[in-house]
């Protein structure tokens, strides 16, 4: 039954019907290039997850007999059969985001910060302002990576890996212009920045 598996099994037994034949090792350098962007999937989750699939019969795993006795994992035709199952299978999922910026910004304080008098920030800007400036810096750079992604020509023009590195451009741009617009107007961020 799709849906039965946890979203961290289909994320391995989609990146072994892209590549098939990988060991772990490989398969956390494909998530780095790839669906990291947009997927957090902790190395040690990958050797967790591929050990049930294991267990369960969907990935079959191969070890070397000598040297460094790498171990490969490929799909059986079983985990093909249940990737396929959850592919086609409609979703209400919604996006989570989980950004620590914003988790930052959610809990500053309204009225003056620690350290700042009547509202005036403290020699070298406001905590609002401070953290603006360093999420515009890091979404600027996410954004020249995305943008190297494209100019490379990967992933392929109209394919649907391109289609979500658009989602993360766009993303980007739009993140950007937030922060920018937090740190023009850190007194009144949810009002001003937002309705402007």
């Amino acid at each position: 039954m799709p849906g039965a598996l946890p979203i961290s099994a289909y994320v391995v037994l989609g990146l072994l019907d892209r590549h098939d034949g990988a060991t772990p090792y490989q398969l956390d350098q494909r998530i780095r290039e790839s669906i990291g962007y947009f997927w957090s999937f902790p190395r040690s989750q990958l050797y967790e997850e591929a050990g049930r699939l294991v267990r369960r019969g969907l990935v079959v795993e191969r070890q070397e007999e000598g040297g460094r006795r790498r171990r490969t994992l490929s799909l059986t035709a079983e985990g093909r059969h249940e990737l396929r199952q959850w592919l086609t299978t409609p979703t209400r999922a919604t996006t989570e985001i989980h950004d620590e910026g914003l988790l930052r910004l959610y809990f500053q304080p309204l009225g003056p910060a620690e350290g700042e008098a009547d509202g005036a920030p403290v020699e070298g800007g406001s905590a609002v302002v401070r953290l603006a400036a360093e999420q515009i810096e890091a979404h600027e750079a996410r954004l020249a990576e995305y943008e190297r992604l494209v100019a490379s020509g990967r992933p392929l023009p109209g394919s649907p890996q391109r289609a979500t590195l658009e989602v993360g451009l766009r993303f980007e741009q739009m993140i950007i212009g937030f922060w920018r617009q937090i740190a023009a107007s850190p007194a009144n961020p949810p009002g001003g920045a937002l309705g402007a």
